[in-house]
C-alpha cells in the first residue's frame, strides 16, 4: 500500500509539474530579438534596405563616410557643425519607395540640436558645410532601426534632402 501510495504521489507531482510549465509557457510573451539577433539568424542580403543600399552606393555622385552614403547637391563654403551645435535647416524625408514621410522644405526653417536627430543624420550634418544641400542615404542602423517609427517601417533606409542653412553659435564655449 505504501509503494502505490508513493507511486501515486509521484505521479501526481509529474503531472502538477508539467500543467504548471505548461501554463507559464503559454502566459510567457516571446522575446523580440535583437538587432544583433536578427542579422546574425536573417542572412543579410535579405534586408530590402541593405540591399537597396548596397545598389545606391555604385550610382554616380555617391559617397560612403561614417556609416552613410550622401551626394552633394550644393557644396556651400561655410563652416562645419560639431555635434554640440544647433542647427538651421530645411528638410525631406522620404522612404526607399519614395514616399515622403516628413517635408520642411521651403516652408519652415527647423532650428535642431544636431544631438536631436537620428545618429546617421549627426553623422551626415557634422560634414556638411554651411550652405550645402545634399541628398543623405541613412541605413536602418542608423535610422529607425527594428522598431520603425510613425510612417515609417522597421528595418527601412532612409533618404534626407537637406539644406543646412545656419550653424547657430549658442555660446562662446561652443
Amino acid at each position: 500500500m505504501n509503494r502505490w501510495l508513493i507511486l501515486t504521489f509521484s505521479l501526481a507531482m509529474t503531472a502538477f509539474t508539467s500543467c504548471s510549465d505548461n501554463k507559464v509557457k503559454e502566459t510567457a510573451e516571446p522575446a523580440k530579438p535583437t538587432e544583433e539577433e536578427v542579422t546574425e539568424t536573417v542572412p543579410r542580403d535579405t534586408f530590402p534596405a541593405d540591399k537597396w543600399m548596397e545598389e545606391n552606393k555604385s550610382k554616380e555622385g555617391v559617397v560612403e563616410a561614417n556609416g552613410i552614403q550622401y551626394k552633394v547637391i550644393t557644396e556651400g563654403t561655410g563652416v562645419k557643425p560639431n555635434k554640440r551645435k544647433r542647427v538651421k535647416m530645411n528638410f525631406d524625408l522620404r522612404l526607399t519607395n519614395g514616399k515622403v514621410v516628413e517635408s520642411h522644405w521651403g516652408k519652415d526653417v527647423m532650428e535642431l540640436a544636431i544631438t536631436n536627430v537620428l545618429p546617421g543624420l549627426q553623422n551626415a550634418l557634422t560634414m556638411m558645410p554651411e550652405g550645402s544641400t545634399w541628398e543623405i542615404y541613412v541605413p536602418w542602423q542608423l535610422g529607425y532601426g527594428a522598431e520603425g517609427s510613425k510612417g515609417i517601417p522597421p528595418y527601412s533606409a532612409l533618404i534626407f534632402k537637406v539644406k543646412l542653412i545656419e550653424v547657430v553659435q549658442m555660446n562662446k564655449k561652443n
